[in-house]
């Protein structure tokens, strides 16, 4: 009975986790280089991936700024990382400056931008519970 039960819990599990794979997936850390997760989805429910989704639209949305990137935070808030299936990878340093959102993508540290999202939207979907 109890390999059974053991079987059958295999199989579920496995059955989860294949699932997974080519899930859509955000994390989000505090600070630069901190290392302390503050969030990780898995677009494993619609509101997740609404939530992704919403993350995604502040690095989709924004704009260069015409400033030099050593003018950027030297602490900046967030690093941003998100997979979605057919988008690959994106990461980015995320800095909350009064009302803007300024980040910059980590395989190219020289260009910043400006998102169209504002500062307190970006803190709601942070703080969403």
């Amino acid at each position: 009975m109890k390999r059974i039960f053991f079987s059958l819990c295999l199989v579920a599990v496995v059955c989860m986790l294949s699932g997974c794979g080519d899930a859509s997936r955000l994390d989000l850390s505090r600070g630069y280089g901190d290392g302390l997760k503050l969030l990780h989805l898995s677009a494993s429910s619609g509101a997740s991936f609404q939530r992704i989704q919403a993350f995604a639209r502040v690095l989709e949305e924004a704009e260069p700024l015409d400033k030099d990137a050593s003018l950027f935070g030297y602490y900046p808030d967030y690093v941003l990382e998100i997979d979605m299936p057919g988008a690959g990878k994106q990461s980015a340093v995320v800095d909350v400056n009064g009302e803007y959102v300024d980040f910059y993508f980590s395989q190219d540290s020289t260009a910043l931008y400006r998102s169209q999202v504002g500062a307190e939207e970006f803190l709601e979907l942070v703080h969403q519970g």
